[in-house]
């Protein structure tokens, strides 16, 4: 660790005393809090450093995040110049730690606190050579014979110890500034201007005759680098001598003696000099020396870049003759305006603040990323873990048996001025064929069909359920089937199209549904999963497969046999992407890494699809996917959802498990039959299979017992008797029918079901 800047006035020990003055029962809270700030402090510096360094760090990081919720970019700067490169966990647990200590005290106390050490600190400093101890006897030197000493001169021979002669002898050199005792007298009086008095000093000592001598600001400017850096006195002393040379024993003697206050100064002398700089057009608004940034509002900047050019054209125009002198730019060049304005500016920036605490960064606004809550997910108090409230008009009720909450639906989002629908009757005669029935597409399928249907743009689509993402996978199917198009026939062999869904029981589904939608093309579309397996020929046949992620993977594992199938891939279609995350994401990853590959050994386009309904970190899985964010990453809220969502939640208060159970099979009866009466279907979702007919058995038996009986049982149609016949040989009787299509007109007024 770095001991120059880990050198504190505040203990471990003293810290430990002043949080023995709180209450007993506040005390172990803070004890606990002061061990988790010790083992963040051995993270930051390492297991193999000793207790009395951990110690010190632990009252490093308390002093600098004791006035702090948050690890902020000043304080990641802070600790990554003591400690170097840091884990952010370990900062981010020593700040909570501190913030929890320092909020059972005052911001008196604690001011207080590090005061106190500071006086004391101060009050202990040991100048340099106060310690030395000198003897006054005086001593009478023996005359001697003259001898020449290193190589003296004849100019020389007066050469003699005797101080008092020495002195008389180089009274001149006194009064031009250059002698001992005018430096040790101008070190006395360290300010702001201190270092550049000495470097002038050195130079006219040293490099007066010399041809390449550096520039006083230049070697200023190098040595407050040196100063500032992180660097011990016995490292700077030695880069210090390879920089000076012997000649700048005494430089280095004074700037290493004084390192801290010249830093200290040479800042604030630096910014009062650069305030007061900047009170005339033509003074000089750069820093003496030290800091290499000059800090101006963007206004000053622009008018400062405004005077220069107009400088620079008024030069040009003085130099070409009479006759070739334009007008135009003199027009528009007033100088009165112009300090005018820069007068304005410096008013402004004398009373604005130097260095803002927290800049604004401009946050990157992608176009069709329409999430609402964007700016809240990214605050720093989000990413922190801090407490999340409620919108107020939310709906609370509170009984004795349960608490319930309601969110409201969310609003629609407004439609925009350049949101138009597109029409099926505008498409080419492919997409008219493919969405035959259809008027047009909706909201979503819109905005994206730019991007999805002319384009060969890798995409990821996040919308809610029900929004319409099977449809622009269509839209991407389409595309890749219209660029195999010669002379009005689709090259059917030149491509393969592969929708990768999550459950056998969706590749079904999708099969179904992509085998209608293209079967006026004469595209075949095929399910390959484990349970339907399809030969070469077939798959020869086929234009597209729907298959899940473990199937595909073990098709694209293989080294021989199935290559040519994966080579001629061009569209892969990744279903509930948001699977990357949970147990079989590792095979989703390697199904998208090996495509990746694939594109960069082959330099082939294949395109990749990826859909989803929840994806909070839909920028990280864009970047996986290597999707433009730009062009590609559409990010669609709840506003965009085709039916407002509304949502409730019910908390059971009993503590009895079987009460519990008892309590939440009645206030379920009580929210199915409100929403039965009201002439809506409903979906009750229970956790395991066998749940499902107790649970609907429940539901009757509860009817029949209240006299509800009449909402629960379906309408007596003419389709009833041989719906309740197909539901009769069924092969599961468990299984209960969630889609109406299965008993033909017959309306399920309710259905159980496991999620």
């Amino acid at each position: 660790m770095k001991e120059y800047y880990c050198k504190t006035e505040l203990t471990w020990k003293d810290l430990t005393h002043f949080v023995e003055n709180v209450a007993q029962n506040e005390h172990q809270v803070i004890s606990e809090n002061l061990k988790t700030l010790l083992k963040a402090a051995r993270q930051l510096v390492g297991i193999e450093h000793e207790q009395e360094t951990v110690e010190s760090a632990a009252v490093f990081l308390f002093k600098t995040f004791h006035d702090k919720d948050h690890v902020g970019h000043e304080e990641t700067k802070a600790v990554k110049q003591i400690f170097g490169p840091f884990p952010p966990s370990a900062a981010t647990t020593a700040c909570n730690a501190v913030y929890r200590i320092a909020s059972n005290f005052s911001e008196e106390e604690l001011q207080k606190l590090l005061r106190t050490n500071e006086s004391a600190r101060q009050n202990s400093h040991v100048h340099f050579g106060k310690n030395i101890n000198f003897s006054f006897d005086s001593f009478v030197l023996e005359p001697s014979e003259e001898l020449p000493l290193n190589w003296q001169t004849k100019n020389q021979k007066d050469f003699s110890l005797d101080y008092h002669k020495y002195l008389n002898n180089h009274q001149g050199d006194f009064k031009n500034g250059s002698s001992d005792s005018s430096d040790l007298k101008s070190s006395n009086k360290v300010d702001g201007s201190f270092l550049r008095q000495e470097v002038d000093s050195y130079i006219i000592r040293t490099l007066q005759d010399s041809s390449d001598r550096p520039m006083t600001d230049d070697l200023c400017g190098t040595l407050f680098e040196m100063l500032a850096s992180t660097k011990s006195d016995d490292e700077l002393q030695n880069e210090l001598f390879e920089l000076l040379g012997p000649e700048g024993f005494e430089l280095i003697e004074k700037v290493l003696q004084h390192r801290s206050v010249i830093v200290e100064k040479a800042l604030t002398h630096n910014t009062d000099h650069k305030l007061r700089n900047l009170q005339g057009l033509g003074g000089n608004t750069q820093p003496i020396y030290g800091c290499q940034v000059t800090v101006r509002s963007e206004q000053e900047r622009q008018l400062l870049k405004q005077y220069r050019r107009e400088e620079k054209r008024q030069a040009k125009r003085e130099k070409k003759d009479e006759g070739e002198i334009s007008g135009d730019g003199l027009q528009n060049f007033d100088p009165k305006a112009l300090r005018l304005q820069r007068e304005h500016a410096l008013q402004n920036a004398r009373i604005a603040p130097i260095l803002t605490r927290q800049p604004d960064y401009e946050r990157i606004q992608y176009p069709h990323v329409y999430d609402s809550k964007i700016e809240a997910k990214q605050s720093p108090a989000f990413i922190a873990g801090a407490k999340i409230f409620l919108s107020e008009d939310v709906e609370r009720e509170n009984n004795k048996v349960y608490e319930q909450v309601v969110i409201p639906a969310t609003q629609p989002m407004p439609i925009g001025i350049q949101e138009k629908p597109v029409d099926i009757k505008n498409l080419d005669e492919i997409g008219q064929l493919a969405f035959k029935g259809m008027k047009q597409l909706n909201r979503i399928q819109s905005v994206v069909f730019e991007t999805a249907y002319k384009t060969n743009e890798n995409m990821l689509i996040c919308a809610p359920t029900g929004a319409g993402k099977t449809n622009i996978a269509m839209l991407t199917v389409l595309h890749e089937i219209r660029q195999h198009i010669h002379q009005g026939m689709i090259r059917k062999d030149e491509f393969k199209i592969v929708y990768v869904a999550p459950m056998k029981a969706l590749a079904a589904e999708m099969t179904n549904y992509f085998s209608k939608r293209l079967e006026p093309l004469g595209i075949l579309v095929k399910e390959l999963t484990g349970d339907m397996q399809l030969t070469k020929g077939e798959i020869l046949r086929t234009q597209m497969l729907v298959t899940t992620p473990e199937k595909w993977d073990v098709v694209t594992r293989k080294s021989v046999g199935d290559v040519a199938l994966s080579q001629i891939v061009r569209l892969l279609i990744l279903d509930e992407v948001h699977l990357l995350h949970e147990d079989r994401g590792p095979v989703l990853e390697s199904l998208v890494a090996r495509t990746l590959r694939q594109v960069e050994s082959t330099q082939s386009m294949i395109r990749i699809l990826g859909l989803s309904a929840t994806l909070p970190n839909y920028i990280d899985v864009a970047t996986f996917l290597h999707v433009n964010p730009y062009i590609g990453l559409f990010f669609f809220d709840g506003r965009f959802r085709p039916v407002p969502l509304k949502q409730t939640f019910i908390g059971i208060k009993a503590s009895n498990k079987m009460q519990q159970l008892h309590d939440m099979e009645e206030v379920c009866y009580e929210k199915v039959l409100m929403q039965l009466k009201e002439g809506y279907q409903v979906m009750v979702f229970v956790h395991a299979r066998n749940s499902t007919v107790r649970t609907a058995m429940l539901l009757q038996e509860m009817a029949k017992n209240q006299g509800d009986i009449m909402y629960f049982v379906p309408n007596q149609s003419a389709d009833y008797g041989s719906a309740e016949k197909q539901f009769d040989e069924c092969y599961d009787w468990k299984i209960v029918a969630k889609h109406q299509e299965l008993y033909g007109d017959v309306t399920v007024k309710y259905s159980v079901m496991t999620g």
